[in-house]
């Protein structure tokens, strides 16, 4: 520990000290034996203002002149030693900070916003929701070769199934090389001509509508949609603007033919589809042939956009077979909705 004396001046006043250079500060003893004070003054806020002088920020002005030129030099050593690690220092914590604050805005965007949009995607109003679903709709319908005979028939199918709903559903046939059907929010489902023309009963048909209405009728489609374009429809929404939620969706309309759902949602999807079937005496075969359909049809290879998705097809046949309300009823052939079927396969298609 180095001792010397120095000049103190605290404004107008100044007194002979003695200072005494400790590790985090310097010590500057004013007064005699019986009167005596200590100043300390931190090493970072000292600024060296010229020769053996030394000043330091407050009011009234203090500075210090040191006697001993090598003691004023240790005292500039320990300046530049002490002040570079405190600017590391400040400039460490205010990184961290920055860092810190990063972070909680991409957590909160990647998993906040997707979860308030979701949670604000059930509370849209449905007439809402109706508006954006023909507003979809319309912006796709360009892109489609509709088959009206076998549309106006597949529509007649579905009515005949009876599933109350609160929306209108309305089902759309229309080419593709692609097995694909899909639910926008409001009411539509699309049905690609292909994979309609690998059916083989009207139970499997019945099965494929009956999981695209429950996407539609437990809004799944719009969750989705919600969160896939949640920091865009979170800000409209947060300002009330539904009008800029629906010009949001619709310039994405194409991305609704490859929505994919959580594995909770598809299992929903299927357990609720097989329900309705089996409520109306329709046997819940009818999903595990679609998926024993879709598997042959791929051959193993990448599944159709309609399944690709979890739990893969064997957890989802093995679930439906394990289903009560599919065990533990008898079903007989649907004589009305058998002939529906076989109207609408063997339609002749209007391109």
């Amino acid at each position: 520990m180095i001792s010397n004396r120095a000049t103190y001046y605290y404004g107008e006043e100044h007194y002979t000290t003695e200072i005494l250079l400790l590790r985090s500060k310097l010590s500057i003893e004013i007064g005699n034996a019986g009167e005596k004070r200590t100043v300390f003054w931190d090493y970072y806020q000292i600024k060296e203002e010229g020769l053996n002088h030394f000043t330091y920020p407050g009011v009234p002005k203090q500075s210090l002149r040191i006697t001993s030129n090598e003691t004023a030099q240790q005292l500039s050593q320990k300046l530049r030693r002490d002040s570079k690690p405190f600017r590391s220092f400040k400039a460490a914590a205010f990184l961290k900070v920055l860092l810190f604050i990063i972070a909680t805005l991409i957590l909160f965007y990647i998993f906040a916003v997707p979860w308030l949009a979701g949670k604000m995607a059930n509370s849209f109003p449905i007439n809402y929701e109706k508006k954006l679903g023909d507003q979809l709709y319309n912006s796709m319908k360009g892109s489609f070769t509709i088959d009206e005979k076998r549309t106006a028939s597949i529509n007649e199918f579905f009515q005949q199934l009876k599933i109350p709903s609160k929306y209108e559903i309305k089902i759309t046939v229309v080419k593709s090389d692609v097995i694909n059907a899909f639910a926008m929010p409001g009411g539509h489902i699309v049905v690609y001509d292909k994979l309609l023309n690998g059916l083989q009963s009207y139970e499997q048909l019945a099965a494929l509508l009956a999981h695209e209405f429950t996407h539609i009728e437990n809004r799944h489609t719009l969750r989705n949609l919600f969160r896939q374009f949640s920091s865009r429809i979170f800000l409209s929404l947060l300002f009330g603007n539904t009008d800029a939620v629906s010009s949001v969706l619709v310039n994405n309309a194409n991305n609704l033919k490859s929505l994919s759902y959580s594995r909770s949602l598809e299992t929903e999807s299927d357990e609720n589809g097989a329900k309705l079937l089996a409520e109306r005496g329709i046997d819940c075969k009818g999903f595990a042939d679609l998926f024993l359909l879709f598997k042959k049809e791929t051959g193993g290879a990448e599944p159709p956009e309609f399944i690709n998705s979890h739990p893969n097809l064997d957890k989802r046949i093995e679930n439906i077979r394990e289903l009560s309300y599919c065990t533990q009823r008898s079903f007989t052939t649907d004589s009305a909705l058998h002939t529906l079927f076989l109207k609408i396969q063997t339609a002749e298609s209007n391109w």
